[in-house]
Order: structure tokens, then C-alpha cells, then sequence
């Protein structure tokens, strides 16, 4: 019962995002206007969510139903270390400037969840934060933050 529920719930918020995507001009496939990207979205979401739901009428209303382990120790440590990366990345990144906050972020993750040892973390994390500055702000033009300490 609970997966119908739930099924029907993102079918709304699905049609209801479609809905609002409408409102933005469309455009052309050879001139996209702001409304492009969200109405492709929310068509997307819209075909997901009615398979989804198909699936959840299909079935018995008992069958298929899921069950949760309980989550280990280290996998919480795991996602706590994650969520206090992102939530470091995103204060750090105004004053210390991207490569620096994408060299922390990485090293973190890679350390903390990937195992791998200090030499190894941090030289991915240098060539991982250089790459995708030079992808982002030479090749994209996107304009990174630099920092409190470069401006």
C-alpha cells in the first residue's frame, strides 16, 4: 500500500514540476530558451514515475515488500564523513577558492571512504582538483571562485 502511495506522490510532483517548467519560454531545439532543459526533465520524471507506478498497481498489495537492515557503524561514519565534506567544501569555497576546497574534498572522500593511503589521496586529489579546474575555468569559462587569498 505504501509503495502505491508513494508512487502516486511522485507521479503528482513529477506532473506538478512539468506543470511549472511550462511556464518558462521553450524555444527550439537549435535555439533552446530557459524552459528547454526543465520540460525535458520533467518529461523524464513524468515517464519514470508512470512506469513506477505501473509497476506498484501490478503488483499484490503485500508482494514485493522491502525490508531495511539496520546500517553498520562504519557505513554511518562513512556518510556522516561525506555530508561534512560537502558542508566543509561549500564554506571553505569562498574563502580558500576552488582548487583549494576541491583538493581537500577529494583527499577527504578518498581517504575516508576509497582507503586509500595519504600519497595516493592526495596526489589524485591534486590532479583531480587541477583537471577539472582547467576543464571548468580555461576550457568552459566558468567563472570558479578564486578565493579570499588570490583576489
Amino acid at each position: 500500500m505504501a509503495e502505491r502511495v508513494i508512487a502516486l506522490a511522485f507521479l503528482a510532483g513529477s506532473g506538478f514540476y512539468l506543470a511549472l517548467a511550462f511556464a518558462f519560454p521553450f524555444g527550439s531545439t537549435a535555439r533552446p530558451g530557459p524552459g528547454y532543459f526543465p520540460v525535458a526533465v520533467g518529461v523524464f520524471l513524468c515517464l519514470v514515475a508512470a512506469v513506477f507506478t505501473r509497476l506498484a498497481f501490478r503488483r499484490d498489495a503485500g508482494a514485493g515488500r522491502v525490508t531495511m537492515a539496520p546500517t553498520s557503524r562504519s557505513a554511518q561514519a562513512r556518510a556522516a564523513a561525506t555530508a561534512a565534506g560537502l558542508v566543509g567544501f561549500c564554506l571553505l569555497l569562498p574563502w580558500t577558492g576552488y582548487p583549494l576546497a576541491a583538493f581537500g574534498f577529494v583527499a577527504l572522500l578518498l581517504r575516508r571512504l576509497g582507503g586509500a593511503g595519504w600519497p595516493a589521496a592526495l596526489g589524485t586529489a591534486a590532479a583531480s582538483a587541477a583537471l577539472s579546474y582547467w576543464v571548468f575555468a580555461v576550457l568552459l569559462s566558468v567563472p570558479l571562485p578564486r578565493g579570499v587569498l588570490l583576489d
